[in-house]
């Protein structure tokens, strides 16, 4: 009773914390915002400009950094939970330091037109300066007192210091490198080498203005922008290796995943990025142009993060050389890679979301392809069918409920159709999405979403309510992301949520979730608005 008495109010400091971090940081970047009447270039400390316009990202970097690595260990969990409970309740002088803060920052653009910012600059910068300080030190105070942060923060390691410390500079690093990556810099006019180079070796005669990075064959023209650099994804892949290493952080040799296959990830992504953006120009020549900017342009790129995120796990799981001795491959022989609970759980989406990848590749109407998407969700279905064998499938009238209640809110929040009146689809491909997205579509999402993401995060039922509720808020998030149905998904991906926790078996959110599509395809037949699924 006592930790639970402790808990909750500590938990709600922490949340209070975290928006008004987003919120503050949020309205500070865009009331520094370049505009006509104000750019960093025009100051004559131009590095500090930057640096302190990073600032804000900074500080929102490291916070949620923190406070999700802290959830993540129960250790630092518990240690805070107990230090804030023995701390007053009343903190009125951080909470006051922290106004005088953010009182600091916004004086000089109260005082100061954003036309004369740029000439008053320097004498601005301190009072600037001193305003971030005193408003980061007192939101810290009002966490926790400073002998508190001493005894948890620095006495638990030197993990919470390192994570704050990269976090809090990746932005600032980001901004000091962006002669890597910009318009007209290294990484931009290296690609376009790259791509001239990989035609060069066919023999083809390209048409090529480097001076404006515009390069073209036959009729059809591009211009290597600055997003075609690659650098995008490489971020995407770093993101990607590092969210893997903090789930598989027990069993994983982090050196050699770091020091051989970072780099290599790395250098093949900016390789394939290549070949994507030759791809495009051979595509827009030779077959459609507007299938090439339209449908590869965009969706090639994802389609190659896809198959590299695919390659990276299968050669940490297939290589001992990645694994710690005690979790190495060859300690499980009786185990297939078929019969892995967890790889069933992940690969059928990933072959799921590179199907949603190819589809805009070879169709200039990417719904046209939805025949095979069926395809890929059969393939990585049977593929895992021994494990998908072993899992418990049972549902309840619950169940059948909450599937009942999220169709209707599906469909009572429905925008209105777009859809021509081009008449009916096929029969084949009105079957080929009704065996999608009644059967195929629930099974793969809920163990994705449900049996994997949540039940990654929450933990055992034996963990904290906070894990269990940053479980139940991340999946059903990426379960509207994933739908573009923001409040509705949420909703449903909640739904789910708290059916699968309820018995910690996917059977009944899959149940709920066929019988939702079930009832929301009926509805699409009968009004011949196929939008709906």
């Amino acid at each position: 009773m006592r930790q639970e008495l402790i808990f909750r109010p500590a938990s709600m400091r922490l949340a209070v914390f975290m928006l008004a971090t987003v919120a503050e940081a949020v309205a500070i970047r865009l009331l520094t915002f370049e505009t006509d009447q104000f750019s960093c270039r025009n100051v004559s400390a131009y590095a500090l400009c930057r640096g302190m316009r990073t600032l804000p990202l900074s500080v929102l970097f490291m916070s949620v950094a923190v406070v999700v690595m802290t959830i993540a260990r129960p250790r630092l969990w518990h240690a805070y939970v107990r230090l804030a409970g023995a701390a007053p309740s009343r903190r009125l002088f951080p909470a006051g330091l922290h106004l005088l803060g953010l009182g600091l920052l916004l004086v000089p653009l109260w005082r100061l037109p954003l036309a004369e910012l740029e000439a008053q600059f320097s004498l601005a910068a301190p009072v600037f300066l001193a305003g971030a300080v005193l408003a980061l030190l007192g939101a810290a105070l009002w966490l926790l007192p400073l002998r508190a942060w001493k005894q948890w923060f620095l006495g638990n390691g030197a993990f919470l210091p390192l994570v704050a410390a990269g976090f809090f500079l990746l932005p600032l690093v980001v901004e000091a490198t962006g002669w890597l990556w910009g318009e007209n810099r290294a990484l931009t006019r290296l690609t376009f080498q790259a791509v001239s180079g990989v035609f060069a070796l066919t023999g083809t005669d390209l048409f090529s203005l480097p001076g404006e990075r515009i390069i073209g064959l036959n009729d059809f023209r591009v211009r290597i922008a600055s997003g075609c650099s690659g650098a995008e994804g490489v971020a995407l892949v770093a993101v990607f290796m590092a969210i893997y290493a903090m789930l598989a952080r027990r069993t994983l040799r982090m050196r050699p995943y770091w020091m051989v296959l970072f780099p290599l990830a790395v250098c093949l992504s900016w390789i394939l990025n290549v070949l994507r953006i030759s791809a495009l120009i051979w595509l827009g020549a030779n077959v459609s142009p507007k299938l090439a900017v339209d449908g590869f342009h965009s969706y090639a790129g994802w389609l190659m993060f896809s198959l590299l995120a695919f390659a990276v796990l299968a050669i940490v799981h297939n290589m001992a050389f990645f694994h710690t001795k005690a979790a190495a491959p060859g300690t499980r022989p009786g185990l297939p890679v078929r019969a892995d609970p967890l790889f069933a759980r992940i690969v059928p989406f990933i072959l799921f979301m590179m199907s949603g990848t190819i589809t805009p590749l070879l169709w200039e109407n990417p719904a046209d392809g939805y025949p095979l998407r069926v395809a890929f969700m059969l393939l990585g279905l049977a593929l895992f069918w021994p494990a998908l064998r072993a899992v418990d499938w049972r549902a309840g009238p619950a169940d059948w409920l909450t599937g009942c209640a999220v169709a209707a809110l599906w469909l009572w929040t429905a925008p209105e159709s777009t859809a021509s009146a081009s008449g009916a689809p096929d029969l084949f491909w009105i079957l080929c999405r009704l065996l999608g997205t009644v059967l195929l579509v629930p099974v793969i999402e809920e163990l994705f979403f449900r049996a994997y993401v949540l039940e990654r995060i929450a933990g055992t039922s034996a963990a904290s309510s906070w894990r269990v509720l940053a479980g139940l808020a991340v999946s059903s998030l990426l379960f509207a992301a994933l739908h573009d149905r923001w409040v509705a998904g949420v909703l449903a991906g909640i739904a789910f949520g708290l059916l699968y926790l309820r018995t910690r078996r996917p059977g009944g959110a899959v149940q709920a979730h066929m019988l939702a599509n079930a009832i929301i395809a009926a509805a699409a037949i009968a009004s011949m608005n196929y939008d709906l699924i």
